[in-house]
């Protein structure tokens, strides 16, 4: 019987990892949609937070038709918070109205940027929206694969990248000098000298990247976007929805 459960648990595991990798190379989503057909998407409405198995770039903007034009969007329309988001888990990508200063850019159509090559497209965008915005971020995170990173771009050029992927133990990327937040913790890098010792990933110091830290990450570098349904000071506004 035991056997059985370890068994049906591996499968399950399984699963699970092939479903997220195969969204990571066709760019599709397999959550379902929550939200009713009958919802108009024109009427404004309430914040929806996000940013758990997600994706987004943080831009310090309010020109959304501009970031839709450097994001090579297509098929834009005027879209609410409710249908951006729930969209947005299912290919496509949803532009924010604007949230203290900050336009987010989010959805399962952008760049993952969980391999190196996927990092190096991301950076290649943030130094393009940096360089007309002057601040742009990206953000990434998911808790199957317990892949997440973080990337900082400032007047079009890359200043931080720390990417780490849970599954197998190991940094894909770290670059620049840690942020101001960053340098309150020991994050770990398995890139380091140190790293070469076996018990360096025994040491209890050292702090592994997980979706919660990303999340501060984005609190200390712009917004947190899981604390906007908590938030009572957002009118009811629209953004814009399409595909890459």
């Amino acid at each position: 019987m035991t056997t059985g459960i370890i068994i049906g648990l591996i499968v399950i595991a399984f699963v699970a990892v092939t479903l997220y990798k195969k969204k990571s190379s066709s760019g599709q989503s397999y959550y379902p949609s929550t939200v009713p057909s009958t919802v108009d998407k024109t009427v404004p409405d309430s914040a929806v937070g996000f940013g758990y198995k997600c994706m987004w770039f943080a831009v310090k903007t309010e020109n959304k038709n501009r970031l839709a034009e450097i994001l090579k969007l297509k098929n834009l329309t005027d879209c609410n918070w409710q249908v951006g988001i729930d969209k947005a888990y299912n290919g496509s990508v949803f532009i924010t109205p604007t949230i203290d200063g900050w336009t987010l850019v989010c959805g399962w159509g952008l760049p993952h940027g969980d391999s190196k090559e996927g990092i190096d497209e991301v950076k290649n965008i943030l130094q393009t929206l940096s360089k007309e915005f002057g601040e742009a971020q990206f953000f990434c995170t998911h808790r199957v694969t317990e892949y997440h990173c973080w990337i900082k771009a400032t007047n079009g050029q890359v200043e931080r990248v720390y990417s780490y992927l849970g599954e197998s133990g190991e940094n894909i990327a770290i670059e620049g000098q840690p942020t101001e937040f960053e340098r309150t913790l020991k994050l770990a890098n398995t890139f380091s000298d140190e790293a070469k010792d076996e018990k360096y990933f025994e040491r209890e110091d050292l702090v592994w990247a997980d979706e919660e830290l990303l999340m501060q990450v984005a609190e200390h570098w712009s917004i947190d976007p899981t604390k906007f349904d908590e938030r009572k000071d957002i009118a009811p506004s629209l953004g814009l929805l399409g595909q890459r």
